[in-house]
């Protein structure tokens, strides 16, 4: 098969959940001997001609690589387009006019993998409890995102939702956002899936509590760090990495020292690949707190090297970890339920480890990239053939 993927973002550009799992499909897809092709925002092609970076903001994508994929594929049209989030809907509406046309761009099959609601998302962008209290605040420019960008993302979704032969959502709890919000049919329901850290082999830090994403409100990290506060008092050696960058760098830096924690919590900023494959083998335990989310990478991420999972019960969460069994879920914005799921996990090596390798076992059977993977492929062959 032909096959053309397009998304905002990819790695090593951006390290978000959306670029990396199409960074896996593409591998994995080209391992199996098919023709793929990667139109992304942010990329030094390094000789790859297969990925093509186009340069321009974010909010302008959905033109630039409309642009680009017509100069590209309008001649010689790919089996499937697989588009991410709502950055394909001008590339969705080019092939519809085709179809109304009779134009041979008209017979690619276009599948849509939408990852969240920004319908919901949009409701995310507020202030952020602990327990009743507020703790974070959304900055200037994520109010901008509720206010301007999310309203404009979902509107482009609900057109590239409407107009795709097949739509992808990664959790039952994000298919049913979409079918409420955006007013379409999800097809399949296909899971993330990330390639396993396990060939970087480093001895575990226990005492450690790894958190890896977005610094931006709705992930709740500063909810983590209130609950990091009640355990430190309880575990001296215990220690905090936060990896990752964004808006609520700032206020989470300054609430951090506040509450007399900077020596023992790390903002580690964005990490390569690489780089975070040490630091999910050293963890003990791997936290997200946030409010919203669509089917989190870092936790396959997290599972993948054998770590217990401490998460809030939102969105798709709930279907990766199970609570009791490779982790524990909680209620969000709940700093005292978050804390005591770290606390156990930390008095009790056995548990940890007993927690840990059914995480691992988990992965193995449900979000290894060779099984998401063949499941898309198997929807592009089936869209083929009908």
């Amino acid at each position: 098969m032909r096959l053309v993927f397009l998304t905002n973002t990819y790695p090593p550009g951006d390290i978000s959940g959306v670029g990396a799992l199409v960074y896996e499909l593409r591998a994995e897809a080209a391992r199996q001997g098919h023709d793929v092709y990667v139109l992304t925002r942010e990329y030094a092609s390094q000789g790859d001609r297969a990925v093509v970076g186009l340069r321009g903001p974010k909010l302008l994508f959905p033109l630039t690589v409309a642009i680009a994929f017509l100069r590209r594929f309008r001649d010689q049209p790919p089996d499937v387009v697989h588009v991410h989030e709502s950055d394909g809907a001008l590339v969705a509406m080019s092939i519809a006019f085709a179809r109304v046309l009779g134009h041979p761009l008209g017979r690619s099959r276009l599948v849509a993998t939408l990852q969240v609601s920004y319908a919901e998302e949009r409701r995310s962008v507020r202030p952020i409890l602990s327990d009743g209290v507020v703790v974070s605040r959304p900055t200037g420019d994520e109010r901008i995102f509720g206010w301007v960008r999310a309203p404009i993302l979902s509107l482009l979704g609900r057109i590239t939702a409407r107009l795709a032969d097949a739509v992808v959502a990664p959790s039952r709890a994000t298919a049913a956002e979409l079918e409420r919000d955006y007013g379409c049919r999800v097809r399949e329901v296909i899971p993330n899936g990330v390639f396993p850290f396990s060939a970087v082999e480093t001895p575990p830090r226990q005492s450690s509590v790894l958190y890896v994403g977005r610094l931006r409100t709705r992930k709740a990290v500063a909810v983590l760090i209130e609950a990091f506060a009640l355990v430190a008092g309880r575990h001296e050696e215990v220690t905090l990495d936060l990896v990752g960058s964004g808006e609520q760098s700032r206020a989470l830096k300054a609430r951090v020292v506040a509450l007399g924690l900077d020596a023992r919590v790390c903002f580690r900023g964005a990490m390569p690949r690489d780089h975070l494959a040490v630091l999910y083998r050293e963890a003990g335990i791997f936290c997200l707190p946030s409010i919203y989310e669509g089917f989190p990478v870092a936790i396959l991420e997290a599972m993948s090297t054998g770590l217990p999972v401490v998460a809030t019960r939102v969105a798709g969460i709930p279907e990766a970890v199970l609570d009791g069994e490779t982790g524990y879920v909680v209620e969000q914005e709940s700093a005292t339920q978050l804390a005591d799921g770290l606390a156990r996990l930390l008095e009790d090596e056995a548990l940890r480890m007993r927690m840990g390798a059914a995480a691992r076992r988990r992965f193995d059977e449900e979000y290894a990239i060779d099984r998401i993977t063949t499941a898309h492929l198997d929807l592009f062959r089936d869209l083929l053939q009908a």
